[in-house]
């Protein structure tokens, strides 16, 4: 199964067999997408119809959130790829017919998460910078939050530090590559991202629609916008963040990593120094048809981007920094399924 077509319906697949064969243990091997999938099928093993309850509400809203619950089944989550914290976090990502939808709930969380450098041996150079750059951009969104405790502060200072040193020291070998995994699964078992705000890092819902509208990776999209972003919040537009709170992570993390001050400028100079593509520069009626969708699936009245509708969006897309050239094929690792336990092979 190529898991570039992981989407509701592989879902369903996933959960009939888990339905038919009830696991004691799920075991999920492969990418983001890949442990997502298992995550949100592993719901057909919860009493009271839980997984047709997520589907069906992911058909009309891009956010779900799962009735609380603990997991149905324990889950052990092998990533092979770096970034995404699925193996550790309680969220999963599904693609339906209208986008990808965001389904977020305790009942999604893994039990246990195995870190094996073997098991990212494989990933290349670019994929390596792209998750490093995921993980990292995860803290930074939650740090333009005002409502932030010192101790959040702390954590998503010290992590940040340390994912970005990590990239320029060693990302080749196993051991480097397993620090970044660990740093990666950190984010999510500190208190970086505990603050009062869930939806603070909002680089990520304008850059959801443009992966999805334009069939690009996620941090190819992310990439393309997340210095408009930050340009948006160095100018005071608090729609989209904190000032204060984005540069004083900023210059936290920054100082010894020769990157300008200036938190637009400094990462789009990262982006560039490790050579993370970004979109190809759509057409201006296809701006127009994501600006739309941003705004319908999250901003004007939702929580995740308040007050933002289709404009804002549209001037957003048109100062982010599209690629000249088209954009490669997201090429993405296959699965097979056995009995509830899936196996990725790099593809």
């Amino acid at each position: 199964m190529d898991a570039s077509s992981v989407d509701a319906t592989t879902v369903v697949a996933i959960a009939r067999e888990i339905a038919h064969r009830p696991p004691a243990v799920i075991v999920a091997v492969g990418g983001g997408s890949v442990l997502d999938a298992g995550k949100i099928a592993a719901l057909a093993a919860a009493r009271g119809r839980l997984l047709d309850y997520t589907l069906g509400h992911a058909s009309s809203a891009a956010l779900t959130f799962v009735p609380d619950a603990p997991p149905p089944v324990d889950i052990v989550a092998v990533p092979t790829t770096l970034g995404t914290s699925s193996e550790t976090n309680s969220v999963g990502i599904l693609k339906n017919e209208h986008g990808h939808r965001l389904i977020v709930g305790r009942a999604l969380t893994p039990r246990h998460a195995v870190l094996d450098p073997c098991a990212l041996a494989t990933l290349a150079p670019l994929a390596v910078g792209e998750g490093v750059m995921e993980a990292f951009l995860r803290l930074a969104g939650a740090s333009t939050s005002p409502r932030r405790s010192i101790r959040q502060h702390t954590d998503a200072v010290a992590l940040g530090r340390a994912l970005l040193e990590s990239a320029t020291r060693d990302t080749s070998s196993a051991a480097g590559r397993l620090r970044l995994a660990r740093l990666s699964a950190a984010t999510q078992r500190t208190a970086a991202l505990r603050g009062p705000d869930p939806y603070s890092a909002r680089h990520w819902y304008a850059a959801n629609e443009v992966a999805s509208h334009l069939e690009v990776r996620k941090m190819v999209a992310t990439a393309t916008v997340i210095a408009a972003v930050w340009r948006r919040i160095c100018a005071g537009d608090v729609r989209w963040g904190d000032r204060d709170s984005l540069e004083l992570f900023w210059r936290s993390v920054a100082c010894g990593m020769a990157a300008p001050l200036d938190p637009p400028s400094g990462i789009a100079t990262l982006i560039e120094r490790w050579g993370i593509p970004r979109a190809p520069r759509p057409t201006a009626s296809e701006i127009d048809r994501i600006a739309e969708a941003m705004e319908r699936a999250w901003g004007d009245r939702h929580p995740m981007l308040p007050g933002l509708v289709a404009d804002d969006f549209g001037d957003l897309l048109r100062d982010s920094d599209w690629s000249p050239r088209p954009v490669g094929g997201d090429r993405r690792p296959s699965m097979n399924l056995r009995g509830g336990e899936t196996n990725e092979h790099e593809g």
